[in-house]
């Protein structure tokens, strides 16, 4: 799972560190934990990837992400919920760990920037993210 954390007009990405995606830029997440409700482990996995304590809202979509080798044989597939979530802290530090590289908060206007190379779908699925908050209240 991985989630669009907004903070004021700001979404958080993480530069992977480890594959799938090294170095890459994503939307923070991770795999659940057995027994693990998707929303507990969204809260966790982004606390521990960036050290933001985050309210979830609402689930966005739900992907595939399938990764190949240089001879297309599947390196890596994974089902991804992503998650609309609000920073709790509007102050609270990044703080790196466990798979990330580097956390930012990048405004809103610079999402699409090719600093970041998201991809259509990961930009798609802000875009849904952030008209979805739009209609909520904080």
């Amino acid at each position: 799972m991985a989630a669009v954390v907004l903070r004021d007009d700001a979404i958080l990405l993480i530069r992977r560190g480890r594959e799938p995606l090294l170095g890459a830029w994503s939307l923070p997440g991770g795999a659940l934990e057995l027994g693990e409700a998707m929303a507990e482990g969204v809260v966790r996995e982004i606390f521990e990837e960036t050290g933001i304590r985050v309210r979830p809202v609402e689930i966005v979509a739900t992907l595939d992400r399938i990764v190949r080798d240089d001879q297309q044989r599947v390196r890596f597939h994974y089902v991804l919920v992503e998650w609309l979530c609000f920073a709790e802290d509007q102050q609270e530090p990044l703080v790196c760990g466990d798979d990330a590289a580097e956390a930012r908060w990048v405004p809103r206007e610079e999402i699409s920037s090719t600093n970041y190379d998201l991809g259509e779908t990961t930009l798609g699925v802000i875009e849904k993210a952030l008209r979805l908050a739009e209609t909520l209240e904080r």
